[in-house]
């Protein structure tokens, strides 16, 4: 143990089961400059995150998605009201705002200095990215609902991970029509396979709180479930 007082601080990450992190000294985070590093850095991922990819694609065709349709600025809505093409645009760029800060940002930003793991610092920019899309500072904090994103997040963290919360949106939608009920079960499906894998504990911990926050941000689908107006795939041009 150094000299400096503010070692004593040390910040431990016990978060892959059955290994034991290297310790990270609090005075070597302040005096190397990771935390001011980290800042700008998660900044950079919410605004990519918020980026309103379905608010411009429904302006190039001289529209508001948002007043029309169910009002939301994902993919779906733009698929039901401007088109197919575009609403696959929408859903390929959402997806890659997850997808990038995770295998391509993460990498690089290890290397200068940030005061985490690259494991953590992936489900951090994760975590980040789908908050600027459904807290998005464009659109007054009132953004998607962050399910193409997140599976973007979970493609770059994992695969099969992505692949597993695929599946289960496509047999959900299959059997109920119901776009909203299948990325409710796919969120919640999303933690329970990171623990089957036995991926890292952060990660699960993390899935949990973006699988929240995008249930959270369907409520007004269970409202429209409950009162029978909920849109189907196959009816009202959906």
């Amino acid at each position: 143990m150094r000299d400096d007082p503010t070692t004593f601080f040390i910040r431990h990450e016990p978060w892959r089961i059955g290994q034991k992190a290297d310790p990270i000294f609090f005075g070597d985070w302040i005096n190397g400059g990771g935390g001011v590093i980290l800042f700008p850095i998660l900044c950079a991922t919410y605004l990519m995150g918020a980026i309103p990819t379905g608010v411009l694609m429904g302006r190039l065709k001289g529209i508001d998605i948002r007043r029309h349709g169910s009002g939301n600025v994902g993919a779906t809505n733009v698929a039901r009201v401007v088109g197919k093409l575009p609403g696959f645009f929408v859903l390929l760029i959402d997806m890659g705002k997850g997808w990038v800060p995770v295998v391509i940002l993460a990498p690089h930003a290890v290397g200068w200095g940030v005061p985490v793991t690259g494991e953590t610092l992936k489900i951090l920019l994760g975590i980040t990215a789908v908050a600027g899309h459904i807290w998005n500072p464009f659109l007054q904090f009132q953004g998607g609902k962050g399910v193409a994103t997140a599976l973007g997040v979970l493609l770059g963290l994992d695969p099969r991970i992505a692949v597993g919360v695929l599946g289960i949106w496509l047999v959900v939608v299959f059997a109920t029509r119901y776009v909203s009920v299948a990325s409710v079960c796919a969120a919640l499906g999303a933690p329970f396979l990171m623990a089957f894998l036995e991926l890292p504990t952060n990660w699960i911990l993390g899935s949990i709180l973006v699988s929240c926050a995008i249930i959270a941000r369907h409520r007004p689908n269970f409202l429209r479930l409950f009162h029978g107006e909920e849109h189907k795939i196959g009816r009202d041009g959906g």
